[in-house]
């Protein structure tokens, strides 16, 4: 790492898919060195832009700002630092249009992460953090003052040694130049390790929705549906199916995922994370849908585009499937027009 970097981390209000894959030609204008992060975000090494540009990186993060709500009107929130982890962290500090740049200074970084919760470091999941705490560490600035040694005792040896360094600011990854991918992917890490079938349904239920609200709003279709199951050890297992007809119907894509699991018959696996991927994603326009004479079917593709407008005007997740907030009701099978459950915010 150098002290002389500038990485931008910025983090867009809900892209369409489409103009998600749209506005890295705007990136790149400023800046080749661009990595997506979907489906909101993304990473820039701004370095050798500021002398183009003959800028500060907070004047190119004003730049990029105004261009990309020009061009696709996004509001964007921009974090900086001299690298990808504190322009990350600064980022999630930033309200949407705000800008937040990191001096590159080790006693200014001292400052920004001493207070900041441990859980908002990278590599600091759910249960690590509890761990931590009853330690009594509860901040960053907290576990950047214990030992190494001390840190290896409570995290592992390499978990502690990485964890020892970016306390302190320490960052070597760069960024690496990838655009927005051809998938769209959505995870469910769970609390405390998973035994019970129907809560992992449960889960991929809440990732059908997810994966088909946004292929629809991003007008596209998915012909391959993939499954990952991360087990307590972290081991995995993948399975993939290729459907008759390219779809965005969130059913098809949960009937698919339970039976991509049913078809594991695991037997008291305990899985930490579940992961569903689209795949052979194609224009929703060039596509064509099979009519049905199932009722149950043609109802929910008829309140699907209601379901997501009011999602859009109202926030994601204001109306979804009760079965993903009702424990009486039990993620079996694809919800009918009647079980849609309806969330207020605020209320």
């Amino acid at each position: 790492m150098t002290r002389d970097r500038a990485i931008l981390h910025l983090h867009f209000t809900r892209p369409s898919f489409e103009v998600y894959a749209q506005l890295f030609t705007a990136l790149a204008d400023v800046s080749p060195v661009a990595q997506a992060l979907p489906p909101e975000g993304a990473l820039m090494d701004v370095t050798g832009a500021l002398g183009y540009f003959d800028r500060t990186p907070a004047g190119l993060a004003d730049l990029l700002q105004t261009r990309l709500l020009a061009r696709y009107g996004l509001t964007v929130a921009i974090g900086g630092g001299p690298n990808r982890m504190l322009a990350t962290m600064a980022a999630e500090t930033c309200a949407p249009g705000e800008v937040r740049i990191l001096d590159a200074g080790p006693e200014a970084t001292g400052r920004f992460l001493r207070g900041r919760p441990v859980e908002a470091l990278p590599g600091v999941g759910p249960v690590l953090a509890r761990s931590l705490r009853r330690y009594g560490i509860e901040s960053v600035g907290d576990l950047a003052g214990l030992p190494l040694a001390t840190l290896q005792r409570i995290a592992g040896g390499s978990t502690g040694r990485l964890l020892h360094q970016r306390a302190q600011g320490i960052d070597p990854r760069g960024v690496t130049v990838a655009g927005p991918p051809t998938s769209i992917a959505a995870s469910r890490r769970f609390d405390r390790d998973v035994l019970d079938p129907d809560e992992v349904r449960q889960a991929l239920l809440g990732l059908a929705v997810d994966l088909g609200a946004r292929l629809r709003t991003g007008h596209k279709t998915a012909r391959t549906v993939e499954l990952q199951i991360t087990y307590a050890d972290r081991s995995t297992t993948t399975r993939s199916r290729t459907l008759r007809e390219a779809t965005a119907h969130t059913p098809l894509l949960q009937e698919t995922l339970y039976a991509l699991f049913g078809a594991l018959g695991l037997q008291r696996a305990r899985i930490r994370a579940v992961t569903a991927r689209v795949n052979g994603l194609a224009a929703a326009e060039h596509g064509f849908v099979q009519l049905t004479l199932d009722t149950a079917t043609e109802n929910n593709r008829t309140l699907e585009p209601v379901i997501d407008r009011a999602n859009h005007r109202w926030g994601t997740g204001t109306v979804h499937p009760a079965a993903l907030t009702n424990p009486k009701l039990r993620a079996t099978r694809p919800p009918s027009l009647p079980e849609a459950g309806i969330r207020r915010l605020g209320g």
